[in-house]
Parts: C-alpha cells; sequence; structure tokens
C-alpha cells in the first residue's frame, strides 16, 4: 500500500470514528443548565464566582469535565462526600449534570 492510500485509508477511519463518538455523545443544553444550576446559585454565586462563603469553591469557568465527574462522585457519595453537595446531587440526572457542568463551564471565570 503507498503513502497516499494509508493516507486516506486513516482519513477514513479517523472520520468514521468521529461519526461514532458524536452519534453516542449527549446533545449539552446550556440553557437546561443554567435553568437546574439555580439553586447552586445561592452558594456558589449566580456569576458562578461569588460564593456565600470563602470555602464555596468558584464554578465559573471550571473544565466541564471535572466538574461533571465532581457532581457524579457527589451523587455517589462515594469517593465524594459533603453533605450538602450529595443531597443536591443525588435527584440529578445525568443530563442534569452534563447540562449544568456545560453552564458553569460557560462563563467566564472571575478575577482570584
Amino acid at each position: 500500500m503507498n503513502s497516499f492510500h494509508m493516507t486516506l485509508s486513516g482519513a477514513v477511519m479517523l472520520a468514521l470514528s468521529g461519526l461514532v463518538t458524536g452519534a453516542s455523545a449527549q446533545t449539552v443544553d446550556i440553557a437546561k443548565g443554567k435553568q437546574k444550576a439555580e439553586v447552586c446559585m445561592s452558594c456558589h454565586g449566580a456569576d458562578g464566582f461569588t460564593a456565600a462563603a470563602p470555602a464555596i469553591p468558584h464554578l465559573a469557568g471550571q473544565d466541564r469535565d471535572y466538574l461533571v465527574k465532581a457532581l457524579t462522585a457527589y451523587r455517589a457519595a462515594d469517593t465524594r462526600t459533603d453533605e450538602t453537595m450529595t443531597a443536591m446531587a443525588k435527584p440529578l440526572s445525568d443530563s442534569d449534570i452534563i447540562n449544568i457542568a456545560a453552564f458553569f463551564s460557560s462563563l467566564p471565570p472571575g478575577k482570584p
């Protein structure tokens, strides 16, 4: 096989893997995330940065995947435990968590 065919074959495989990944990925809805996150804003702030207390983390601009993992862990209450966060995360569906994470990660980070 010459290099042209190898390159073409690689490009086709890459395109197909992207289609499979895209088809299985969930659609993110930032508006739904904002709506679900309203309860979060009482502690983390409406801007995701102005928290109610210094110990409460800033969520604005955080990595979406990190937020998904954190909320999922709080919901499971096995690797992350916090009475308030576990209570808040327990009723969330996987879609809710993804959308909330997308909302907070879409916000501009505040000034430290």
